[in-house]
């Protein structure tokens, strides 16, 4: 298992591979199956263009594990500080106005009922407070401690200043990794009519 010394920031000329290795990592996660069903002709090319643009928003605040040998990247995060959003304006600045010309119409109202994600962001979380973006695992280094590793700015950053983090996830699997490290769930339950189940979780912070 890597030691916690491995840990760097994300730096932009990673962005390629980050891309890539989310994409391997939300391939089949339910949220993003609902966004951008299976059935879109040109999945792959839409999932590298919606995680790019993550990237270009929140990819300031990320932090990588990369293979020592072959620099491979074997994951990453994105822990937004407090007084840190990624907001729509944000993301349509990012390149979020080319999703229409992306999907099929039918499937842009999904995005739309997605938008109460960040509602329930804001009602659950209106101090300061870190915010997991994303974290993902590459499919060969799952099960290995990198997760945990990729939690620890968020974590150590929460204690330090007393804190709460805030999380949300589509899967239980996800959901029993943050309750390992201390989250409580907030809220559980489809945000839409045919979304999948969604949680919400808070750890508060613990000073020392």
């Amino acid at each position: 298992m890597e030691t916690l010394s491995s840990l760097t920031v994300l730096h932009p000329t990673q962005f390629d591979a980050a891309t890539e290795l989310l994409c391997a990592a939300f391939a089949d996660d339910p949220l993003f199956n609902y966004l951008v069903p299976t059935d879109v002709s040109d999945r792959p090319q839409v999932m590298t263009y919606i995680f790019r643009m993550l990237l270009l928003c929140g990819g300031d605040h990320g932090y990588c594990l990369a293979d020592t040998d072959s620099q491979t990247l074997k994951g990453i995060a994105i822990w937004l500080p407090p007084g840190q959003s990624v907001g729509l304006v944000d993301m349509l600045r990012a390149g979020l106005y080319e999703l229409p010309f992306c999907l099929p119409w039918h499937y842009l109202s999904r995005w739309q009922a997605a938008l109460a994600l960040d509602h329930y962001h804001q009602q659950a979380m209106p101090m300061p407070h870190w915010y997991l973006m994303l974290l993902a695992v590459g499919p060969r280094y799952q099960r290995q401690g990198v997760g945990h590793q990729l939690m620890q700015p968020g974590l150590e950053g929460s204690d330090t200043g007393g804190q709460p983090c805030y999380v949300e996830t589509s899967t239980a699997d996800a959901v029993r990794f943050y309750r390992r490290h201390g989250f409580d769930i907030v809220k559980t339950g489809p945000f839409a009519e045919q979304a999948p189940a969604f949680w919400t979780l808070q750890r508060l912070g613990r000073v020392a």
